[in-house]
């Protein structure tokens, strides 16, 4: 007989009780207002804005899985949603032309807090400027910062700081950095740094550095505005420094760049707001490569973590995680054993198996392009692939795989279970997660243009 409606929820509110007393802070974490908890309140003496460009729910969720399964941990992101009063939200994405943006849209939503069209940087419909969060913050006496792991004057951090009428003028948005002063510069991007301007950079009182071990010398305690530029283009894919020992001792993870990052802008007098974009998620999402796509979304989450321990440390920091798009629809999917006899033929019992081989792979696909991988074919190309991948694909699919192109993505699906839908930007509602002093400012649900003011509010300058 069932139990009726009012007995069910005394016995329901019974066990919630008993639950926080048995499971202790969590239970209570989970039952407390987040935008209330105790922390949030007060003034952002700091803002570190980080975001996982073009990363998905797929994305997110497939770097969790292989934290989990393979090295037995949580990702740090998801640990501080069950451990902090994390405030968490979905975020509308459109630009001002359309349901679907692009990095530069996306970024000058945030930066100057106005949608702008797709490939713009803070240039409104009517050719206005906007003023970017960079000229708002230093007129204020905060500094600023920008890392990433594509061309520093890449879209998602020259929208923070600059303006431009396309966002293909890197080398304009490298000088405008300079005029206006920019304390840190970390990511790639040599090439649109031309000796003379690297020359005026130094003029100013900017330490230039090009190297890991270079950076990692740097005296922590140094406040000089900082350059470093570590790659001619965007920085290797983190699986492919990985697994080559020179790339790895010359190139910096994003969680060091984070961290030299910090250390020069936490002495400031009066706070500091910092991006830290991993930027080459969303690469991976356009060459639907899903190996770098995981190892890229793990070393961002490893800049989360060095994150945190400075938080721990500064309490009065406020500390954004989001993306601004989607790219490429990156969903782990169900796989169905194909022997009929196997000892456990129930459905989708193979996803585990072929999740796992996923850890076989080596390399991106463009370093194997860049390697000449694209050429081959036949066992040539065979051998390679299993040298690279660890799998050995069939003469049928051998022959789909020739030449690495976008659409060889259903072949590698058949055997790691891991699908796209395209390989462009995708429009879905994103993740957003706020945590310290003005957190409690953001809504379960926003549009991009609206954090640019939330952020002033939770810096008391709004």
């Amino acid at each position: 007989m069932t139990a009726p409606a009012s007995s069910s929820r005394r016995d329901f509110l019974r066990a919630s009780v008993l639950a926080s007393a048995v499971f202790g802070s969590e239970a209570a974490l989970v039952a407390n207002d987040s935008r209330k908890a105790d922390g949030n309140s007060g003034k952002a003496r700091n803002v570190i804005f980080m975001v996982s460009d073009g990363m998905n729910h797929g994305a997110l969720t497939l770097a969790k899985n292989y934290r989990s399964l393979f090295e037995q941990k949580s990702t740090h992101w998801t640990q501080l949603y069950r451990e902090r009063p994390i405030v968490r939200a979905l975020m509308e994405t459109f630009s001002a032309n359309s349901i679907v943006t692009d990095s530069a849209a996306a970024a000058s939503a945030w930066g100057a807090g106005h949608r702008v069209q797709n490939g713009k940087i803070n240039v409104l419909h009517d050719g206005r400027h906007a003023t970017p969060l960079h000229q708002v913050l230093q007129k204020a006496g905060f500094k600023t910062g920008l890392v990433s792991t594509a061309t520093i004057t890449h879209a998602t951090p020259a929208g923070f700081a600059a303006n431009a009428e396309s966002r293909a003028s890197e080398e304009i948005i490298a000088t405008q950095y300079l005029d206006r002063r920019v304390d840190v510069l970390l990511g790639g991007g040599q090439k649109f740094f031309s000796p003379q301007l690297c020359q005026w950079y130094r003029d100013a009182g900017y330490d230039l550095v090009q190297n890991r071990d270079a950076l990692l010398k740097l005296p922590a305690g140094k406040t000089d505005r900082l350059l470093g530029l570590f790659s001619d283009s965007h920085i290797p894919f983190t699986i492919d420094r990985n697994h080559d020992a020179k790339l790895a001792a010359e190139v910096p993870t994003l969680a060091e760049l984070t961290q030299v990052a910090l250390n020069r802008l936490a002495p400031s007098a009066n706070g500091f707001f910092l991006l830290v974009e991993g930027a080459r998620i969303d690469h991976a999402g356009h060459h639907n490569d899903a190996a770098a796509s995981i190892h890229d979304q793990l070393a961002f989450d490893d800049a989360i973590c060095t994150v945190v321990e400075f938080i721990d440390k500064h309490p009065d920091t406020l500390l954004i995680i989001t993306t601004d798009h989607g790219c490429g629809g990156i969903q782990m999917n169900g796989v169905n054993p194909t022997d009929k006899q196997a000892m456990n033929p129930g459905v989708y019992s193979a996803s585990n198996a072929a999740f796992e081989r996923i850890r076989g792979f080596k390399h991106s696909f463009e370093w194997m392009k860049q390697q000449g991988v694209d050429g081959l074919s036949g066992p040539r190309l065979g051998d390679t692939l299993h040298q690279h991948t660890g799998i050995r694909f069939d003469e049928k699919d051998l022959k789909e795989l020739q030449g690495l192109k976008l659409s060889v993505a259903p072949v590698f699906q058949k055997y790691h279970g891991i699908g796209w839908t395209s390989g462009n930007h995708t429009g879905e509602l994103v993740e957003f997660c706020a945590l310290g002093p003005g957190s409690q400012h953001f809504p379960a649900y926003m549009e991009n243009r609206e954090i640019h003011d939330l952020v002033l509010k939770a810096m008391a300058l709004a």
